[in-house]
């Protein structure tokens, strides 16, 4: 950013930046004229503020038919693109894109923190929800390097977006598949690490809940028709004179190995109910007691019951799991 004016020619911004009766020129890094107010700037933020009050350079002669005679102005490192979208969120006269890539939203909250201009980050910031499926890590990069960047009392929403869209990445192992976008190049590692601590710590959440605080509730005999007394070669002994059919065993692991490295609630569906029917076709008990307790219609809405009952436990496991990137001081280049 530089208060020199150099002259040569240049463009003028589209409306409402082309105002010439505005006292202030912000030009592009690609030579396009924006012309603001201000006044406006200084009130929203304090690095204009600041910028606007440094001693103002030598007018050059104008050359072009718009003089610069009078009006303060000010070289920026933004190209047009980014300093039109970023002033049309300053500029209440200005129109909105109604929808917004990634790239573009975390450009203007890249200048929003870069001009310490919290309000427009916290109306574009929530903005980012609608990619929170698609593109969680996305999310989360944009919405952790803002909260990093922000007092506690104003980094509401980038606290509580990188805490949803880390949420949405527990259905994804480790490691991530980066994003394609090229602001992510530049995000520093240091924001990543409290998302796989995160990550690591709901695993070990769920498996610890699955195992002990709710393993009487997975093998109660009086819930689950399969489990009996049985003590054939396809059975397996749960406990307390308990036994499970292989299948239960076998579809009981594979939930624990999904869940340790994809502790997500949805990670249970990935587990198609036609494999387990098959499971329960070949792998059921053979004694009289395993006959009768296997029925298939009865099993398949027990294990449906059993699925929506663990998915419900996963989530308030997860939920008390804390996503904490406090200690740390990252941000998006703001070059």
């Amino acid at each position: 950013m530089s208060t020199e004016k150099p002259a040569e020619p240049s463009l003028t911004a589209d409306t409402p930046f082309d105002d010439h009766n505005a006292d202030t020129i912000l030009r592009s890094s690609d030579k396009v004229d924006f012309y603001v107010h201000g006044a406006m700037l200084s009130l929203a933020s304090p690095v204009f503020h600041d910028l606007f009050d440094l001693p103002e350079a030598p007018t050059p002669r104008p050359t072009s038919p718009t003089s610069y005679t009078m009006k303060r102005f000010v070289e920026m490192a933004e190209d047009r693109h980014s300093l039109d979208l970023f002033l049309r969120w300053c500029d209440t006269r200005a129109s909105i894109p109604v929808e917004m890539s990634i790239p573009d939203i975390a450009m203007v909250i890249r200048l929003a923190d870069k001009f310490q201009m919290d309000s427009v980050a916290s109306r574009i910031g929530p903005h980012l929800y609608r990619f929170v499926e698609s593109e969680p890590l996305s999310v989360y990069a944009i919405a952790a390097c803002h909260a990093s960047l922000t007092d506690e009392a104003k980094a509401t929403w980038g606290n509580a977006l990188a805490k949803h869209a880390a949420k949405q990445l527990l259905i994804l192992p480790m490691p991530f598949q980066p994003p394609v976008h090229e602001f992510f190049r530049d995000v520093p590692a240091i924001i990543l690490e409290p998302l796989y601590h995160y990550h690591k710590m709901c695993g070990a959440a769920v498996r610890q809940t699955i195992d002990e605080e709710n393993k009487e509730w997975i093998c109660d005999p009086s819930r689950w028709p399969w489990l009996h007394q049985c003590t054939c070669p396809k059975t397996w002994y749960v406990g307390s004179s308990k036994y499970a059919p292989a299948w239960w065993k076998g579809y009981v692991t594979r939930l624990c190995e999904l869940l340790e490295n994809q502790p997500s609630a949805s990670t249970i569906l990935k587990l198609d109910l036609k494999d387990v029917l098959m499971s329960i076709i070949t792998g059921q008990c053979q004694c009289t007691a395993g006959a009768n307790a296997v029925k298939l219609a009865e099993v398949l809405r027990k294990v449906e019951e059993f699925i929506s009952g663990l998915m419900d436990i996963i989530e308030k496991a997860v939920d008390k799991v804390v996503l904490d990137f406090t200690k740390t001081k990252p941000s998006l280049p703001i070059a």
